[in-house]
């Protein structure tokens, strides 16, 4: 979440900026009112974190100027202060604070009060869009979930299982344990192989079953080393509108959101970029995820298929970017 912090105590601000920052907000520093205000009518905010006693314009005066704007439900006002009473607490809620925190700031305090602003925010946008955008968001998603539906039935067709021949043992073996796999959507597996091998094959057979019968969801296909760098993590968790110059104004999915309910095929995996390795390992460990500056948390219903020719052990213990995923 985009957070503007504002405080002229350096060190203060610099300590809560560390903290937002580790649980991986984007922070934007002020060191007064004014040079908050100003940023605040450039850029899109969704909570404002100051302190109430600054030089020149104070945190209330500052909440109070942001809730007259057309635009001020698209913030929430956090303050807080090192001399906190009851009349302070009652002015800043006055002001439309949207909550009141004393100083030196609670870690455990601040970090509940970021996520409800981030569930207040998500609501408040979800809810905005819906009500000026309902027949256009109706449409949208009618045609993306018949879009799906045709690329599903497109690729079991032109699918090679049916059609498939297993002669040699250690090959056989190979699509059992793709089979197994298949009946647990928990696991997610890496696929070793030189090229031409067949790795997706047996990721389809993970995916669909050997008779193409049992309910599978979609499979979404993503080959790491066609996507550039500074394009993946937009390709991969999608974008919500307006989240940078030239995104659209209606968002976008991300191959994660397409693959909710089925498996999303990671292919050349070991062309991954590092940083996208760990938000990626996250995505496994917890099952959540945010779109590119998105305030909400999305489940992540899918499981995942990695496969490369890369003997990715002997990579990471050359000191290079290796594996991070789970060998099923």
């Amino acid at each position: 979440m985009e957070i503007l912090l504002v405080d002229d105590d350096q060190h203060s601000r610099a300590a809560v900026a560390w903290f937002l920052r580790e649980q991986e907000h984007m922070v934007m520093e002020c060191e007064n009112a004014a040079e908050a205000l100003a940023k605040w009518k450039l850029a899109d905010y969704p909570l404002v974190l100051s302190d109430i006693q600054m030089p020149g314009m104070s945190g209330i005066e500052l909440a109070q100027v942001i809730t007259e704007q057309p635009d001020s439900w698209r913030t929430d006002v956090v303050l807080f202060t090192g001399y906190g009473d009851m009349k302070t607490a009652v002015a800043a809620l006055r002001a439309g604070a949207y909550d009141y925190l004393l100083k030196p700031v609670d870690a455990q305090e601040l970090a509940a009060i970021v996520q409800r602003v981030s569930e207040h925010q998500a609501l408040l946008r979800e809810n905005k869009a819906l009500t000026e955008n309902f027949d256009a968001q109706l449409q949208s998603a009618t045609k993306n979930t018949e879009q799906e539906l045709t690329r599903m039935r497109k690729m079991v067709a032109e699918t090679v299982i049916g059609n498939m021949g297993v002669f040699s043992v250690s090959m056989q073996q190979v699509t059992d344990l793709a089979q197994r796999f298949h009946t647990d959507r928990a696991l997610t597996v890496l696929i070793q192989g030189e090229t031409g091998t067949g790795k997706e094959v047996v990721a389809r057979i993970i995916h669909y079953g050997s008779n193409l019968k049992s309910p599978s969801g979609p499979l979404v296909e993503l080959n790491c080393a066609a996507i550039p760098h500074n394009l993946f993590e937009t390709e991969l968790f999608g974008y919500e509108g307006g989240s940078f110059s030239g995104s659209s104004s209606r968002g976008q999915k991300g191959k994660l959101d397409a693959a909710a309910g089925g498996t999303l095929f990671l292919d050349e995996i070991a062309e991954m970029p590092p940083e996208m390795q760990a938000k990626l390992l996250r995505v496994l460990e917890t099952k959540e995820y945010y779109r590119v500056g998105g305030l909400k948390k999305i489940k992540a219903d899918v499981r995942i298929i990695c496969a490369t020719n890369v003997d990715l052990e002997k990579k990471w213990k050359r000191g290079r970017s290796g594996a991070i995923f789970i060998i099923a």
